[in-house]
């Protein structure tokens, strides 16, 4: 069977880190690249975070370095960055950024990123590539973006694009917005209308993919450096979760992006999906970064998003630690 090949674009980032693991762990996938952006943390810890995790499980796999900024910075000045000293906080309190020392138990790597910039190469790849990609966007949409403005004709090499962002009931970095769609709403907003078939999983949907205590000591009883990896972060955001934002299951916490990995490998794990038109808001304010989910029947802009409303928490968290056992080292 030949294997879907696969870009995925991240901000490492621990649920980006669940979810790069989850892909190079699966046999379903053939890895192009990984491309790192500006969006949990600045891009120099992003990239370094992507290369511990890449080089301990597939160092074959190149790391491609992206967009240090925002397409447009200036609208509004809370899109901003943590440095190595502190967290990105939403207005409640609940970090949503983490340091770098947190991928410290990880292996340190010589692996470097490929010289070349990560639009330039997307641009590149995509165009000659011998058959279609999938995109897989788990942090800001800017390298994309970017290189949809670079080359639009890129769009049609492309399979399917799946991305984690926005929100129908749900939002965490402001009273409107999530936080990938807040940091470039400019880029959401050119990617998710750039006419490809791209599935959208909002915070509706990765708010009930979640690992659990449970899931913690599971993973502990491996005694593997992947297993202990995960169980630590977890347990990191179970009790941030736990203090500023409790979920439907007491001692749980979202790993947001892996949910996206996982779709690809069972859509059987999203549990209600319908087509929706999505636009996101781009004026600046209290509303920057909302994503509009047009659910009315009589809406006429074309439907240009799948869009993910509920999972099977059950089934997210066997897949994932099934996934994640398999790095017996």
């Amino acid at each position: 069977m030949n294997k879907r090949k696969i870009i995925l674009d991240v901000d490492t980032g621990t649920d980006d880190a669940i979810a790069l693991m989850a892909a190079i762990l699966s046999d379903a996938f053939e890895i192009v690249g990984v491309t790192t952006v500006a969006g949990n943390l600045p891009l120099p810890q992003t990239t370094a975070n992507t290369l511990r995790v890449v080089s301990l499980l597939a160092p074959h796999i190149p790391v491609i370095r992206g967009c240090a900024q925002p397409l447009v910075r200036d609208l509004d000045p809370r899109r901003k960055f943590c440095d190595n000293e502190e967290t990105v906080v939403d207005e409640t309190g609940h970090r949503i950024a983490f340091h770098v020392e947190e991928f410290a138990s990880l292996p340190p790597t010589t692996l470097q990123p490929s010289g070349q910039n990560a639009v330039c190469w997307l641009v590149e790849t995509i165009k000659n590539s011998p058959e279609k990609i999938t995109l897989i966007l788990v942090g800001p949409q800017t390298n994309f973006a970017t290189a949809l403005r670079a080359d639009e004709s890129i769009v049609t090499n492309i399979e399917q694009i799946v991305i984690m962002g926005g929100g129908f009931d749900e939002r965490n970095s402001s009273s409107s917005a999530e936080f990938n769609f807040f940091m470039d709403p400019e880029a959401a907003q050119i990617v998710l209308n750039c006419g490809a078939d791209i599935t959208l999983i909002p915070l509706d949907a990765t708010h009930h993919a979640v690992l659990s205590m449970e899931d913690v000591q599971e993973m502990r009883s491996w005694n593997t450096v992947v297993g202990n990896f995960v169980a630590d972060i977890t347990e990191e955001r179970i009790k941030a979760y736990n203090t500023f934002q409790p979920l439907f299951k007491p001692d749980s916490a979202s790993m947001h992006d892996a949910l996206c990995v996982l779709y690809l490998l069972n859509p059987a794990v999203i549990t209600k999906s319908e087509l929706f038109r999505v636009d996101v808001v781009t004026g600046g304010g209290v509303c920057d970064g909302q994503s509009i989910i047009d659910a009315r029947p009589t809406a006429k802009k074309r439907k240009n998003c799948l869009v993910c409303l509920r999972t099977d928490d059950e089934l997210f968290s066997r897949m994932l630690l099934d996934l994640l056992r398999r790095a017996n080292f």
